[in-house]
């Protein structure tokens, strides 16, 4: 076999080498391809499930931020309130200290009568230039039933140029009730008998309390009031209050 012969053919062996493992490159790329795309399919799968988890805990986070604002202003409300409350209350106390004040009045309580009976529990007489202020509590022993009706009256002894005199007072304004009314009509003229049986009459089942002016007449030194307690004229309990 000449050289070029055998140069040829080892040529084509070399050739034929090449293109086998050329096919066998290109079969194992082939071969490798499906598996790559399986893993870039997985991966972007795994991408968009962590998204949506991502989603749903945003969601989740914002519905959470939602109820625990909605808690902060519901209880800032009810500290609102409750503040309120408070101030109500120390008023109430407040209110509930005066009425302590007022009843103190009340405290100087004498021994209770029979069934039914009136007594004058407590009188206090002021001197006020011309006037006499007055307050008085009534009460009335055992269980409330047929309310009382009668009338006050104040007889004052004392001296009048020289002389020892004796007047029944008149008011000078009218009476603060419970009902805590102050009226400030001068008694004159005609009306001064009906304004001073209105002033000071009396309409109550256990207790009553009556407040008010006595005008002194001009030139007249008291020394001593009576007050009294008239059940159709009839004097039914008297004290005297010296001044």
């Amino acid at each position: 076999m000449s050289a070029t012969i055998r140069s040829t053919l080892i040529a084509w062996g070399a050739a034929a080498v090449l293109l086998v493992g050329a096919g066998a490159l290109m079969g194992g790329f082939i071969a490798q391809r499906p598996g790559a795309e399986s893993a870039a399919l997985e991966l972007r799968s795994d991408r968009l499930a962590q998204a949506l988890a991502r989603s749903e805990f945003d969601t989740q986070l914002l519905s959470a931020q939602s109820r625990l604002e909605a808690s902060q202003s519901e209880l800032a409300m009810e500290r609102a309130a409750r503040s309120e409350l408070e101030k109500n209350l120390a008023a109430t106390q407040v209110e509930l200290g005066r009425l302590k004040d007022r009843m103190a009045f009340y405290e100087q309580l004498l021994p209770p009568g029979p069934q039914g009976s009136i007594a004058l529990r407590a009188v206090d007489l002021e001197r006020k230039e011309h006037a006499l202020s007055y307050r008085v509590l009534l009460m009335r022993s055992g269980k409330s039933g047929e309310r009382f009706t009668g009338m006050l009256q104040f007889v004052a002894k004392g001296l009048e140029a020289g002389k020892e005199v004796t007047y029944t007072l008149k008011p000078l304004q009218s009476r603060a009730t419970d009902s805590a009314a102050l009226l400030t009509d001068a008694m004159l003229g005609d009306d001064q008998s009906e304004r001073a049986t209105e002033i000071l009459r009396l309409e109550f089942e256990q207790f009553q309390r009556s407040q008010g002016l006595l005008a002194l007449p001009e030139g007249f030194e008291p020394k001593s009031v009576s007050v009294e307690v008239l059940e159709g004229g009839i004097i039914l309990v008297s004290r005297r209050v010296d001044l």
